[in-house]
């Protein structure tokens, strides 16, 4: 598979569908994007974006899903537990004007020593409110893949900052520590007729997550909870680990084999 695999960009997805798709193989459907970091830097169009606290976002040769490569968030510790502001490391890509309002997506993750308690985003995509002609960074509305009490969870966030009041989903399902785990997800901002853009769907190895947990977060608190507005395309990606609370253990994470597209992507074994 090549670094990055840009094929033809077609005619954009009306909505994604409720049930779960079979998987394709990545970079095999049109409109897909795929980045397995076997250049040993970062993929031609990712920018360094966040960079706080101690740590390094790297690519390296340290731990890979296949190939040789992967890009490593290392040993990344700093903040407090409990309270606002964490280790930051992270890496954004502008994506082509016509992607649509649709995104699939699939990263392999693996994570040492330990399961943080903070919020630790691994993904988002983000899109300009309905409307707006405003593309900068902190005025788009955002989904996001992420772990937050030793469990997955996904949000639905308006612009940042201060990117609440959001709309939180945790699963019962603990983070896959010392080992390869696949995470799809679908954000789909369409959402066919319906009068708000959909709550994200997240899968771990193929098995979707449930979510008995779902909640506003806002600072000062609310129940109200936040519209999610539809979208016309997502324009921009961010990848990498960014903890939003302390982190007193030094850990460290890979992410390998990245793609994003229109179409589900699915898991592959370790090449």
């Amino acid at each position: 598979m090549s670094s990055t695999c840009v094929l033809a960009w077609l005619t954009a997805c009306a909505h994604g569908p409720r049930g779960s798709p079979p998987a394709t193989p990545a970079c095999a459907p049109p409109q897909t994007l795929c980045w397995d970091f076997e250049e040993g830097t970062l993929p031609a169009g990712w920018t360094p974006h966040r960079d706080e606290f101690s740590g390094q976002l790297l690519v390296d040769d340290t731990r890979a899903h296949g190939g040789r490569y992967a890009l490593h968030a290392r040993e990344l510790v700093g903040g407090k537990e409990g309270t606002q502001g964490g280790p930051k490391k992270t890496i954004r890509f502008e994506l082509p004007e016509d992607f649509g309002p649709v995104l699939w997506g699939r990263v392999y993750v693996y994570t040492t020593p330990a399961r943080p308690m903070s919020h630790a985003g691994l993904f988002n995509a983000r899109y300009p409110r309905p409307g707006s002609q405003e593309r900068a960074f902190d005025t788009l509305d955002w989904y996001e893949v992420a772990t937050w009490q030793q469990h997955y969870m996904a949000i639905w966030h308006p612009p940042e900052p201060p990117g609440f009041p959001e709309w939180v989903q945790v699963s019962d399902t603990p983070l896959v520590l010392e080992d390869w785990a696949c995470l799809e997800w679908l954000f789909d901002g369409a959402n066919g007729d319906a009068p708000e853009a959909a709550e994200p769907r997240v899968w771990l190895d193929g098995v979707e997550l449930a979510w008995p947990r779902k909640f506003v977060f806002s600072d000062p608190p609310t129940e109200v909870p936040p519209v999610r507005e539809k979208a016309t395309g997502f324009t921009v990606l961010e990848t990498g680990v960014f903890l939003y609370q302390g982190l007193s253990v030094p850990t460290s994470w890979w992410l390998d084999d990245l793609a994003v597209g229109r179409q589900r992507l699915g898991c592959e074994p370790a090449r």
